[in-house]
């Protein structure tokens, strides 16, 4: 189901996509009575925060075999799942309208968000440091207001200039090796997936559905962890997530 200022539907695309299950149509219809607030109003959630790579973009399915809506089938409906991927966005464009995830947050529950953007802005010619400063004021805010937050590096696009990429591979390093990791971000290295050929790419910026899979295990492995959930990779160690 995707909600478009406040309607539920059965299909369309908008900057609010809530998966409330893939099943039978009842547990579809408890979904989104969760989603909206109207049920259990303790029910976790993980909003996944970016660009067109978060809302799907070249998958055969955006609604189940993009990243939220994998998650959503992993976990079924006993987590709330929002995709507020955006596409074309850029991250400092998101980092602008934070209020966009800060309306999810509801007390007395987990609220995660994992953001993975930058890959526009790189396109259009941003540098790597003061991408960087945006992205720590981003998940700043939304920490100092009581999100578990994670936070993806950058993959390689084609047609992105020789400075540029370089750029990119110096904001992955600032992801990685600088400060987030210390304040108790979580990072998913996507692009380290993607270098060790874990991760395929559809059409030169998007990932096909073997790739969304592929970058699932690791959004499932930092929110199972975040959520406290037992069971999963992230409790094995498996889950290919920086230390």
């Amino acid at each position: 189901m995707i909600k478009s200022n406040g309607v539920w539907r059965a299909q369309g695309i908008s900057r609010f996509q809530v998966y409330a299950g893939i099943a039978a149509a009842v547990v579809l219809a408890i979904g989104v009575v969760i989603a909206l607030g109207m049920g259990r109003q303790r029910s976790d959630l993980v909003v996944f925060v970016g660009d067109s790579i978060t809302e799907g973009v070249a998958s055969s399915d955006p609604m189940t075999l993009a990243r939220p809506g994998l998650y959503q089938a992993h976990v079924g409906n006993s987590v709330i799942v929002a995709n507020e991927g955006i596409n074309g966005i850029t991250l400092g464009s998101l980092a602008g309208q934070v209020e966009s995830v800060e309306h999810y947050y509801r007390s007395g529950r987990k609220n995660v968000a994992i953001i993975e953007a930058g890959s526009n802005d790189f396109a259009l010619g941003a540098k790597a440091a003061p991408l960087f400063a945006i992205l720590q004021d981003y998940v700043s805010r939304l920490r100092n207001g009581g999100w578990i937050v994670g936070v993806a590096t950058v993959m390689p696009r084609n047609g992105l200039p020789a400075a540029q990429e370089r750029e990119r591979q110096a904001f992955n390093r600032m992801i990685t090796t600088g400060p987030l990791r210390a304040q108790g971000v979580g990072i998913l290295d996507f692009d380290a997936e993607h270098r060790a050929g874990r991760i395929q790419i559809a059409d030169g910026v998007h990932p096909s559905d073997a790739g969304y899979a592929a970058m699932s295990r690791l959004d499932i492995a930092f929110a199972d962890r975040a959520l406290g959930r037992t069971g999963s990779a992230s409790a094995a160690g498996e889950d290919g997530l920086k230390p």
